[in-house]
């Protein structure tokens, strides 16, 4: 507030001196056109006095505040003019051209220019929509192209599966065959072990009843009355002791020796047909 007042008068003391500047150059020169000059420039001066004192009554009227918001209004105003301005700029160019042409070359020759700007735009555009045909024309050939060879892969892949699903099938058929003759020779095997058991458990028990009885025969050749030596009871103790370990060896050397006798016989070639 204090910078307007300064300011006002500042340029009151401009308009005062400006003024008495010009009534000391009248007072010195007495021609009319001077005296008309200078009633010009005292109403100029009034009104610039009358402006600043409007400028003083409004600031006056009107705070920092108020200032703030009619700035705003009139930043918004102008913004908001610009903004029309713009939208509206191509539709007052195409008028102050069109009375231009129409003015000055006629109503004929702007019709023309207007019609082969037309066919300008028009051919631009078919050629846009010819360029963008042409590449959905593209693009859809290669999607059906796409489509295609997924379609042959899927069918590849059906026939694909079904083939893996017949070897599947036979695998499982293979393997419960494999499983049943895995079951088989387990069987087979269960009855070999059993029986070998058995056996095992026939020779141990005849093995038993043999030594007993060779102890009972021990003991009668040793305490019974008899006419053998010692040396003859010994070579019986042995032999009658040791028979289990070297009957083998005489069995087998016996059927050894019938299969080589048999096997030099004269015998029927046809024998192993």
């Amino acid at each position: 507030m204090d910078k307007l007042f300064s300011t006002l008068q500042q340029s009151l003391n401009n308009v005062n001196k400006n003024t008495n500047n010009d009534i000391n150059k009248s007072n010195g020169t007495n021609n009319s056109n001077d005296k008309t000059t200078l009633l010009e420039r005292q109403q100029q001066s009034q009104q610039k006095i009358a402006e600043l004192l409007d400028q003083s009554t409004e600031a006056l009227m009107c705070g920092p505040t108020c200032q703030k918001l009619k700035l705003t209004d009139e930043l918004k105003q102008k913004y908001l003019d610009a903004e029309t301005n713009m939208q509206t700029a191509p539709i007052n160019l195409e008028q102050s051209k069109k009375n231009y042409y129409v003015y000055s070359e006629g109503r004929p020759y702007y019709d023309n220019m207007k019609e082969e700007e037309l066919k300008v735009k028009s051919d631009n555009i078919s050629k846009s929509l010819a360029t963008n045909f042409n590449d959905e024309i593209s693009s859809t050939n290669t999607m059906n192209t796409y489509l295609n060879t997924a379609l042959i892969n899927s069918q590849y892949t059906e026939d694909l599966l079904n083939e893996y699903l017949e070897k599947n099938k036979l695998l499982k058929l293979k393997l419960g065959v494999g499983q049943g003759d895995i079951l088989t020779n387990d069987r087979k095997t269960f009855y070999q072990v059993d029986a070998l058991n058995s056996l095992q458990l026939w020779h141990r028990f005849w093995w038993y009843i043999y030594y007993i009885l060779v102890l009972i025969l021990v003991i009668a050749l040793a305490f019974s009355p008899n006419t053998l030596s010692v040396v003859v009871r010994v070579l019986i103790f042995i032999l009658v002791i040791m028979y289990p370990y070297y009957i083998n060896i005489i069995v087998s050397w016996i059927y050894n020796l019938w299969l080589t006798v048999t096997n030099r016989l004269p015998k029927n070639v046809y024998n192993n047909l």
